[in-house]
Order: structure tokens, then C-alpha cells, then sequence
């Protein structure tokens, strides 16, 4: 219950101060700027906040001095229940209720969540650890600045307390004993928590006592706010100008600062023209105020419906098992709770304590702000979804350049939809049917909370699901037990498909390891070779099952379920080699039966063949083995990337890029990189030589599935190991790209388990072929020219195909010929069994490449976003191309 109390009431506002400290970083790159500048924008978005406060606490001395000559007459004459019930009469009749004496204290009440929210962020933020600033040598220890008698003394906690204490004297000046107590004791109450905390927590807390202390002279002058909006104009300007022509920092990020200080010159402006708005068009919604607080109300719950249930429950239930078993969390459903309760708090519960703190005109304000918010929220959402890409479980794009680029029609197109409803909301008001639109807004509010509730069952019933298969089969486990056997005297068929390995990696690899070479001895490296689109869905059943099951050739057999295409395409290698006499072992087959899980149950029914899955089963042991500390990382980042996701969602198209920040989406970036999913793989590629034996007496074929290239992560180079703290990416070209490092991993753990087949004499007699279902669209810039196909790369559709045949051996060779990894059947069965597909009786021998080939950019990744027989594939999503893919020249755009 603490948790989501903590995430309604604090994690808002932990949320602004983390936001402006990494934007100000962006800027100026000192904490100690950063940590100044929070305080300044906390205080200057909580000054309303503060103002109301005074007044409230204002009324309530004034109604107690009033009152107070006759409350001290009952007070002397009358006693016990007695005087309780006349000075209730007495209160009742000046219009007075004890509790009102609550007022008094609203301003140390405000003061508790900032001062909790600063606290939790600052305390414990490992970026400002042992990083001096002016006097202090490390703000993340107390400061120490001076020694007495061998004693050390914190100094900064020293001066803020100082400062407070003036700030207090200021404020009490003409106040009572009782208020002066307050502020002071309050001041050392401060000292006291804070004495020992870290430099860059007080220096926070110290500027706050300063803004403070400015606050109290300020409302001692004459005229208060003009003195304020004067010297904070004057600012704004100064800091304009020293972005725009002094700082060196990133050119979006200050033009985005210097764009929020600009807005401090136009506040009297805009403050006229809202003035004159409300008057004009908003006196009867001012009037009314139950109609008033119903709209507000229920513009706040569609809003945190949409964004707190629906948008999140709607990604995790297209894929429950990848949220599923996360660091400690179990249930994905962990994840809509505590993004629906931080929605709660930013559009429900602090809103309607602004609400109801101020008057009328601010809630008609609130009321105005909250329906244009929703609208523009719901048309940026439903209107402007387009295809987000593949999205990993931490709301991560695989491919953000063409996921977000906003085009000039979407984006001026979603602005006049949001101004047109704007303008609806001001003449349905002035003509008095705000009726109309709270009616609209509450019809919108059941569809949403009904969509959410079937997504939440949806995902409820995917993690049981899940949840049962691995208690049965991924559960982690203590030791080695081999599960791949191959033959010293049959012939073996290995293939790996490194799921998203790209092909132009290949030789910047084999250059920077050059031992590889002599571990690839006898290969074959196709790097003109070809995928049919760019996700698994698309990709992986012509690497399997041959050009039948293409995606063109799929929607052809339009008659036929797509899930069950995509099993024959799964099961055409297994059946045939198995009823040639081959004992097969399937691993990790993709999206096998389009279920929650790959469903090894599609190979029961053939002899000779067993399958089970591998990805995820080896971690533990992984971790154990190699003494590495599991922190958890993924579940962190699902809980705060889900909200910020959200609000990418609701934005407008031009300001996506802004709200996904590179994939940090505002974060400070002191998180270490989560590696657990990257592990689930990578493990096995490791543990490979003691997962296989060499014993069989039967010809083998291994098929395996493995992940490792498709994660995004850094690793340690040279070696490219997994640590929890990366300290060295290399030098090279592609260094600081995370595909080459996991790529990297990946061909230096099967090179090692190639050594060990030449070991173990099995080397010569096994065809091995390796192969990706697809590259990555990724700006890596491999092929020497783009292509003129908006937001799309060659990387994308050209995935890794290395061959080598029984008894082949060499230097590896690099060979031009027009290849897919729809080849990959015939590869594997030439000369072995009958090239047949036993599903449909054709040959897998026919292909079309000498007439040109089509390949689909279409990126609707999850099986659901298709019909039940054919892709949902435009015909503007359709590429033909020829011969040699590195020349620009042969990709055009196909009809169909």
C-alpha cells in the first residue's frame, strides 16, 4: 500500500525534479548547476502553490484574531463540555469550524512531498557521487568542510539552517509567539535530518531556503509580483543569451530551454488573453459549479484510464511472457497497477488538490486545460498511432528513426484537431450545453475502462499460461546436462539462426578478432543475401521452410490459416530429416503455434525429434558460475518507461522524439544497462561445448534458435563479455554501436564451440549452416549508399548466411551470388533427402530470384495485427529487388 501511496502522492513530483535535473545536465554537464537549477524551477512550478497557502494561512489569522476576545471570555467562564458546546455555537455562527486551524499549517504540508521527492531522487543519485562542485570535493557525501578538534563539520547544513532562520525572522516579523515557534523549530528540525545527508541533497534543500528567504523580502514590497515577474524577465533574458551563444551543449536541448524561458516574458500577455477568453465565453462554467467539478472529473479519469490502463495494458498484453518473471515482480500485471496509480496522481490526485485550493477561475482554467488535454490526448492516440516498430519490454524501439519521424501533414494536422475541440469546448460553454460535453467524455470513459479490463484479463491469462510451461520447462537450473548430440561417424546438419544478426557485420568482426578466420575454416560467407522483411513474423518461415513461405507466397494460400503456415514452415526440416533417419533436436522454435511462448507441442507427433526451449533456461547457472551480481535493472526501467510511453502516445507527432529522448526518455541515465535478457541467451551460446556431446549413433541435426544478436546492449571489449559496468567499448568504426557489440559476442562464442567440434572429430563430417531471420534497420551506414525508400536501410533486409559442407575446408570464402535465407531448406538437404515440401508437394528447388524477388517493409511485428489467413501488408509496403542488393539502383517500390 506504500508503494502506490508513494507513487500517486510523490513520484510526480520525483518525476519534474529528475526531468529538469537531466535537461539542465544536458546544458551546462555540471551536477552542481543541475542541482541549483531544480530547486529554482521546483519552487518557481510550486509558487502558486505556496501563494494559496499564504492566503489560507492569512484567513485564519485574521478569523482567529476576531474571534479571539470572545473565545477567551468562554474560555474563562465556561468549562468542560460546557464550554466545548458554546464555543461550537459560537464558531458555527461566525461561520468557523475548528479544523479550519489546519489552514495555518499548509504551507509545512506542501513542503512535505517536495521535500520527500527531492530526498528519494537526491540521496540516493550515484551520478553526483564524488563529483566536487565549488567548496565541496563530493556531493554525494556530507560536505566536512571544516575540522574541530578532530571532529568533522558539515557546513552547508550550517547555512541553510542560518539562512531558513532569517528567512523565518522575515516572514514572522508581525506574527505571534506560536508562528515563530513553528518556523524555528521546523528550521532545526531540517538541520537535524539533514545534517548527515550527501552535499548535492543539502544544496538542494539550501537553495530552497534561499528562493525562500528572496520570497519573504518580495512580499514586503510594494508591488510584489511585478518585482518578480521584472527580475525574473531579466533572467530569462540573460539565460537566453548565454544558450544560445555561449553554451556548447546539445543544440535541441537548449533551444527546448530557451523556447520554456521565453514563456516568463509572455506570462502577463497571456494572462491577459485568457483573462478576456473567460470572460467572454466561460461565465457560465464559472457559475455552475457542480457541473463544473463533474467536468473536471471526468476529463481527469479519462485521462488516467487512457494513459495509466489502456495504452499500457494494450502493449503488455500483446506479449505477457516478455513482462512476465521480471527481477523480482511476477505478474506483468505488477506493471499496469503502478503506471495507473502514477497516472492517478499526476491527473487525479494532485490536480484536484490544485482544484480545490484555488477559486473558480482557476478551476474554469483546470476544467479548459483538462478537455483540451484528453482530446488532443485521444486524437493523438487513435489518430496518430502509426507503427511504433518492434518495442522491447522496456518501451524501446528497435528502430526509432522510422517509429517517430513525424511528416509536416500528421503533425499540422494533429494541432488543428486539438484547437478545433478547444474551440468546441468555448462555444458549447457560452452557449451553455457544457451537458454535451460531459456527456461525450463519460460515453468515451466506459469504452476505454472496458478495452482495459479485456486487456488486463488478456494479459492475466497469458502470464498463467506462461507461468505453467515454465514451471515445467524454463525453470533455471544448478547444473550441465547435455542436450546436443552429435555423430563422429554419421553425417550432422547443424543450422543456427541468430535471430536479427546482420550481415554486414560480418567482416568488421572477422577483421578486429582475426582468429575467427581459422575458426570459420572451410566457410562460405553469402554477404548479397536477402530477407523478406525485417521482423520475425515475416522472416523466419522462409528460413525455414523455403520460398513457399514468403510473405507474398503466404498470402497467396489465402485459404489457409496464417499460424498454421507458419508451423508447416517450422516443421518442413524436422519431418523431412527425421523420416530420413536423422535424430533432430529443435531449440527455441519462433512464434511456434503464435503462442505466449515458442511451443515445442507442434513436434510431438514426429519421431526422432525432440524440442524444448533453451532461451532463459541457463541463466541462473550463468550468473552463478561467473560470480555475477544480479541487480535488478529490467523491472525499474518497465515501471518508469511504461508512463513515459504513455506519454509519448498522447503527444503530438512532432513532440515523440522529444518525449523518447534517444530511449532515456528524460532519464538521468545513473542506471546500470539491464543485461538479463541478453544473458537468457547468450548463456547457452556459452555453455554450448558442455551441452553437447558426441556420441550418437545416429546422423544428428541440431536446429537452433538462439537470441544473443538481437539484444541492445554495450559490452566488454575486447572480449565482449557482459559486465555489470561497461568501462571499454573499443575504438573501432562501430564501437559505440550496441548491434556490433552483441553481434561480436555471438560469433566469438560459436567460434569457440566450432574449435571444440574440431576437438572432438565431428567437425568434417557436419554441414553447418548460419543464418539470421533478418537484419536490423539500424543507421550503422554498411552499404556505401542510401537507398530512396523513406525511413528504411539495406541492414535491414540483409541477415547473416555463412555455409560450410561436409568435408570443406580454407580460408573462408565470400561468395556475391544473390542468396535469401529462404535457401537455407535446399543448403541443408542437398544431397541428403528428397527437396520436397511434404505440405505441399512442390519442389523447394524452385525460387524466383532470377526474376527479381519481393520483400515487404511492412512492421506489424505481433501475429494479432494481421488477419487470420493473410499479413495485413499494403500495397505501398512492397519492394522488388535484384541481383546485386548493394546497388541502390536495384530496389524499387512494387505495387504488390
Amino acid at each position: 500500500m506504500i508503494h502506490f501511496l508513494y507513487a500517486i502522492i510523490i513520484f510526480p513530483i520525483e518525476q519534474i525534479i529528475e526531468v529538469v535535473y537531466t535537461l539542465i545536465y544536458k546544458v551546462f554537464e555540471i551536477p552542481g548547476i543541475s542541482i541549483i537549477g531544480v530547486s529554482l524551477a521546483v519552487n518557481f512550478l510550486s509558487l502558486p502553490l505556496y501563494i494559496i497557502a499564504e492566503k489560507w494561512q492569512e484567513t485564519e489569522r485574521r478569523t482567529i484574531n476576531k474571534l479571539k476576545t470572545k473565545t477567551d471570555k468562554i474560555k474563562q467562564v465556561f468549562k468542560g463540555d460546557e464550554q466545548y458546546m458554546i464555543l461550537s455555537t459560537y464558531y458555527r455562527q461566525n461561520g468557523y469550524h475548528p479544523i479550519y486551524a489546519l489552514r495555518n499549517s499548509l504551507n509545512t504540508l506542501i513542503q512535505i512531498p517536495f521535500f520527500i521527492a527531492a530526498y528519494h531522487f537526491l540521496s540516493n543519485f550515484s551520478s553526483v557521487h564524488g563529483v566536487s562542485f565549488l567548496f565541496f570535493a563530493d556531493l554525494g557525501k556530507p560536505d566536512g568542510l571544516f575540522n574541530i578538534g578532530g571532529f568533522s563539520v558539515n557546513a552547508l547544513p550550517v547555512l541553510m539552517t542560518a539562512i531558513n532562520c532569517i528567512s523565518g525572522a522575515i516572514y514572522t516579523n508581525k506574527l505571534g509567539v506560536r508562528d515563530k515557534l513553528q518556523v524555528f523549530l521546523l528550521a532545526f528540525i531540517f538541520l537535524a535530518l539533514l545534517y548527515n545527508s550527501p552535499a548535492g541533497l543539502v544544496l538542494y534543500w539550501t537553495m530552497n531556503n534561499l528562493i525562500s528567504l528572496v520570497k519573504n523580502v518580495f512580499y514586503k514590497l510594494k508591488n510584489p509580483l511585478k518585482v518578480l515577474y521584472a527580475a525574473l524577465s531579466a533572467f530569462a533574458i540573460i539565460f537566453i543569451f548565454y544558450l544560445l551563444f555561449f553554451n556548447d551543449g546539445a543544440l535541441k536541448k537548449r533551444l527546448l530551454l530557451s523556447f520554456f524561458c521565453l514563456l516568463v516574458l509572455f506570462v502577463p500577455v497571456l494572462m491577459k488573453m485568457y483573462i478576456r477568453l473567460q470572460n467572454y465565453f466561460m461565465t457560465p462554467l464559472m457559475g455552475d459549479d457542480k457541473r463544473r467539478l463533474f467536468l473536471f472529473s471526468v476529463s481527469s479519469a479519462v485521462l488516467t484510464v487512457l494513459a495509466g490502463l489502456y495504452i499500457p495494458s494494450s502493449v503488455i498484453a500483446s506479449s505477457p511472457q516478455e513482462f512476465s518473471f521480471i527481477d523480482s515482480y511476477t505478474s506483468p500485471l505488477f506493471f499496469v497497477l503502478i503506471t495507473f496509480f502514477r497516472f492517478s496522481g499526476l491527473f487525479l490526485f494532485w490536480p484536484f488538490c490544485i482544484y480545490f485550493l484555488f477559486g473558480k477561475k482557476v478551476q474554469s482554467f483546470l476544467t479548459l486545460l483538462f478537455w483540451t488535454a484528453v482530446t488532443g490526448a485521444l486524437v493523438n492516440n487513435f489518430a496518430f498511432q502509426k507503427n511504433f516498430s518492434v518495442i522491447s519490454n522496456t518501451f524501446t524501439f528497435n528502430n526509432s528513426l522510422s517509429a517517430l519521424n513525424a511528416s509536416k501533414a500528421a503533425s499540422v494536422l494533429s494541432i488543428i484537431l486539438t484547437l478545433t475541440f478547444f474551440t468546441a469546448f468555448l462555444f458549447l460553454v457560452k452557449h451553455r450545453r457544457i451537458k454535451i460535453i460531459s456527456t461525450i467524455l463519460a460515453l468515451l470513459f466506459l469504452p476505454l475502462t472496458a478495452l482495459s479490463i479485456y486487456n488486463i484479463s488478456t494479459i492475466h491469462r497469458g502470464y498463467v499460461h506462461f507461468a505453467a510451461l515454465k514451471k515445467n520447462e524454463l525453470s533455471g537450473i544448478s547444473g550441465i546436462k547435455p542436450v546436443f548430440s552429435l555423430s563422429k561417424e554419421k553425417p550432422n546438419i547443424i543450422i543456427i539462426m541468430a535471430d536479427q544478426a546482420i550481415g554486414g557485420f560480418v567482416k568488421p568482426i572477422f577483421d578486429q578478432k582475426p582468429e575467427l578466420y581459422g575458426q570459420f575454416d572451410g566457410f562460405t560467407w553469402f554477404p548479397n543475401t536477402l530477407s523478406f522483411a525485417m521482423h520475425t513474423l515475416m522472416g523466419v518461415p522462409p528460413l525455414w521452410g523455403g520460398y513457399e513461405y514468403t510473405p507474398k507466397e503466404m498470402n497467396r494460400r489465402d485459404q489457409i490459416p496464417l499460424v498454421d503456415k507458419h508451423n508447416e514452415a517450422l516443421l518442413l526440416l524436422p519431418k523431412i530429416l527425421s523420416e530420413t533417419g536423422y535424430q533432430v533436436t529443435v531449440t527455441d522454435p519462433s512464434l511456434a503455434n503464435y503462442g505466449s511462448i515458442n511451443d515445442t507441442s507442434i513436434y510431438t507427433q514426429y519421431e526422432n525429434v525432440q524440442a524444448f526451449n533453451t532461451i532463459g533456461r541457463y541463466t541462473d547457472l550463468w550468473y552463478s558460475r561467473n560470480d555475477f551480481e544480479t541487480v535488478p535493472v529490467t523491472g525499474a526501467k518497465i515501471n518508469r518507461n511504461a508512463l513515459w510511453f504513455s506519454f509519448l502516445k498522447i503527444s503530438p507527432p512532432f513532440l515523440r522524439k522529444t518525449v523518447y529522448d534517444d530511449g532515456f526518455y528524460w532519464e538521468t541515465g545513473e542506471e546500470p544497462e539491464s543485461i538479463e535478457t541478453f544473458i537468457n541467451s547468450y548463456a547457452v551460446l556459452d555453455l554450448l561445448p558442455e551441452l553437447t556431446t558426441f556420441d550418437s549413433e545416429k546422423p544428428s541435426a541440431l536446429l537452433i534458435t538462439n537470441e544473443t544478436t538481437h539484444e541492445m546492449i554495450f559490452l566488454q571489449y575486447p572480449s565482449y563479455t557482459p559486465v555489470r559496468k561497461v568501462t571499454d567499448i573499443g575504438d573501432g568504426e562501430f564501437s559505440d554501436n550496441r548491434y556490433f557489440h552483441v553481434n561480436s559476442a555471438a560469433w566469438l562464442k560459436i567460434g569457440e564451440w566450432l574449435e571444440e567440434l574440431k576437438k572432438n572429430h565431428v567437425y568434417d563430417n557436419s554441414r553447418i549452416i548460419i543464418v539470421s531471420d533478418h537484419g536490423h534497420n539500424m543507421n550503422a551506414k554498411i552499404a556505401d549508399t542510401e537507398l530512396a525508400i523513406p525511413n528504411e536501410r539495406r541492414e535491414a533486409y540483409n541477415p547473416v548466411l555463412l555455409f560450410k559442407d561436409f568435408n570443406s575446408r580454407g580460408k573462408l570464402q565470400t561468395d556475391m551470388s544473390l542468396m535469401t535465407n529462404a535457401d537455407v531448406p535446399v543448403l541443408a538437404l542437398d544431397g541428403i533427402a528428397e527437396t520436397i515440401n511434404p505440405f505441399t508437394g512442390k519442389s523447394l528447388r524452385e525460387n524466383p530470384k532470377a526474376q527479381g524477388l519481393y520483400i515487404t517493409t511492412n512492421h506489424l511485428w505481433q501475429p494479432f495485427k494481421h488477419r487470420k489467413r493473410i499479413f495485413n501488408i499494403g500495397d505501398d509496403q512492397w519492394i522488388f529487388v535484384h541481383d546485386n542488393i548493394f546497388d541502390p539502383n536495384n530496389w524499387e517500390k512494387a505495387d504488390k
